[in-house]
């Protein structure tokens, strides 16, 4: 689990009100429980998980397949249980399995969201006590299909994570699947805990009236594709919607397929063009393109190049990092950092920075000329200027550092 404590964001929503609540009822190979979902402070996190755990969301699995009215978490697992001091202090599910196989024929199992991710509301004044379900990440304003409930008092995950509900019956169920063994050094339960179904229940009319498409959920779905014949090649359109991410996918045989990803598209949506050769295709092939549409557009720069970051890192002293990126990456940029009331000190940054784009957040890795290695997480939060960043910098090889704290991109 990822740590960290993020500022405030606007006021809180008020508690939903007795009698109009939604509930999900979960059972599992090892007993049943039931979680009372906050739809006040929590819409999106709720709305997404109602719309997976009912089918009513359309999702994609690791292959690009888009899955219409095919409840996400039915006959799922509990793939992680988090451990301190060897008890169990939450219990993680949520995932779609994703096999790979390495070059050297190692093959490993890792579980993936419902292909989507979205701005988290870890400010939204829940705490990680005992018995609440909050939203698993892969860093900031990247919330999913996955979730993970804790089965004691966690403050250090307090802010890191959106809380979406807590255990209102069977916490004994989440406690036993919490105390399984798990594998060596690693979190999966030694066994499989299977979650087999989870039953949404709405109770009075503002709960039913609670809309999950009006809550800036992302919406996976199939993508507009042209084909035609042109001689030896086929021609084909792929259609870009605003503010969406877009997969091309082939396929000789409906079973192994292929993918392309397109990345993100902000601009106007337009008909992307393309030719491929016959000979290439084989006698058979398939096409496919699948879509995510962002309704909260995207707030992630789609490069770092020509841009100045400036961080504030919470340190004592603080420390004042300006960097600038050179709009052609084979040129260094440049930076100045500033230590409590020293002077500044300037240098170059190295080639061979790295962006990882997101639709709400990012990651940055870069060196500079003092022989230090920067891993940002960088949340970019609609309608913010100044957001927050954690993340870790070491010197060499040594050991890394933790730190965190507000930046602003221009």
């Amino acid at each position: 689990m990822r740590t960290g404590a993020w500022s405030r964001y606007g006021a809180e929503p008020a508690p939903p009100d007795p009698g109009e609540e939604i509930f999900a009822d979960f059972s599992t190979s090892m007993g049943d429980f039931t979680v009372r979902l906050d739809d006040a402070r929590a819409p999106r996190a709720v709305a997404s998980f109602v719309g997976l755990a009912t089918g009513e969301k359309a999702w994609m699995d690791p292959q690009g397949n888009v899955w219409s009215n095919r409840p996400f978490y039915d006959q799922s697992i509990f793939h992680r249980v988090v451990k301190s001091a060897g008890a169990g202090i939450a219990v993680q599910g949520g995932g779609v399995a994703r096999i790979t196989t390495d070059t050297n024929g190692v093959v490993s199992t890792n579980f993936s969201n419902a292909g989507y991710r979205m701005p988290d509301a870890v400010s939204n004044g829940l705490a990680h006590s005992n018995g609440v379900i909050s939203m698993a990440n892969s860093g900031p304003n990247t919330d999913g299909s996955q979730f993970f409930i804790t089965t004691t008092n966690v403050p250090g995950w307090d802010g890191g994570y959106t809380v979406f509900g807590h255990v209102t019956d069977g916490m004994e169920t989440v406690r036993s699947i919490a105390a399984v063994s798990v594998q060596g050094a690693g979190s999966r339960p030694v066994e499989d805990v299977h979650l087999h179904q989870v039953v949404i229940r709405r109770e009075g009319p503002a709960a039913g009236n609670f809309d999950l498409s009006a809550q800036g959920v992302p919406v996976v779905e199939s993508g507009g594709l042209r084909l035609a014949s042109a001689g030896t090649n086929v021609q084909f359109q792929i259609e870009l919607e605003e503010q969406s991410q877009t997969l091309f996918r082939q396929s000789e045989d409906l079973t192994a397929w292929e993918q392309e990803d397109l990345g993100y598209h902000t601009n106007a949506a337009f008909w992307l063009e393309g030719t491929l050769p016959k000979a290439e295709l084989g006698d058979t092939a398939f096409f496919h393109v699948s879509r995510v549409r962002f309704p909260i557009p995207l707030t992630a720069p789609a490069s770092l190049r020509g841009r100045s970051f400036t961080f504030w890192w919470e340190t004592d002293p603080p420390i004042l990092y300006e960097v600038i990126f050179a709009e052609n990456r084979w040129v260094q940029g440049q930076y100045r950092v500033t230590r409590g009331e020293d002077a500044p000190v300037l240098g170059a940054v190295f080639i061979g920075d790295e962006w990882y784009r997101y639709p709400y957040s990012a990651r940055l890795v870069f060196f500079d000329d003092s022989g230090k290695e920067y891993d940002f997480a960088l949340r970019f939060d609609p309608g913010a200027v100044t957001n927050r960043f954690t993340g870790n910098w070491r010197t060499g090889a040594g050991a890394w550092n933790p730190v965190g704290g507000t930046f602003i991109a221009e």
